[in-house]
């Protein structure tokens, strides 16, 4: 029986190369972001920018009121709960709206978290007290007990933009 040969192997570098270190062929990096930016390679086919499918028309009808106020209402809820972040609504309501949404989602993110279902959105009533204005009362089931929140929606850009809400 033979015994086994040791083999004494070097540890690799713990660190990462050194500037100095690096092949010559590596492209700069700038900034703490570390961005790199690649020489120009005339093979590659550039990217566009491609409109979404419905764009807004800036002049245009802005979609169904009544509908998206009950999108809106279900996102809202959904912030209220602490399961979506008041962030997300930040295209669709004024940066008001949004402080508002996160104040009361500070409450909602503090309290003991118990299993519960998503709030689920009753009824919408849609009115249009003047042109490219809409108000939405909404009820809101919580589970718990049951919640009414008042939406003002002003179309701008072809889409509806919520500028005020009221909660009880």
């Amino acid at each position: 029986m033979t015994t086994p040969v040791l083999r004494l192997v070097p540890t690799p570098p713990h660190d990462p190369p050194y500037d100095d270190e690096l092949p010559a062929g590596t492209p700069p990096v700038a900034g703490n972001l570390a961005l790199s930016f690649p020489q120009e390679d005339t093979t590659v086919v550039p990217l566009r920018l491609v409109p979404p499918a419905v764009a807004p028309d800036p002049g245009g009808e802005p979609p169904d009121p009544r509908a998206w106020a009950r999108r809106l209402a279900q996102a809202i809820a959904e912030v209220l709960s602490g399961a979506r972040s008041p962030a997300q609504l930040s295209t669709h309501a004024t940066l008001q709206v949004v402080q508002q949404l996160e104040r009361a989602s500070a409450v909602a993110i503090r309290q003991p978290r118990r299993p519960r279902q998503s709030p689920l959105v009753e009824n919408v009533h849609v009115c249009v007290p003047g042109e490219r204005v809409a108000e939405a009362a909404v009820v809101i089931d919580t589970r718990p007990r049951r919640r009414a929140l008042a939406i003002r929606l002003e179309a701008t850009g072809g889409r509806w933009q919520c500028t005020a809400l009221q909660l009880c």
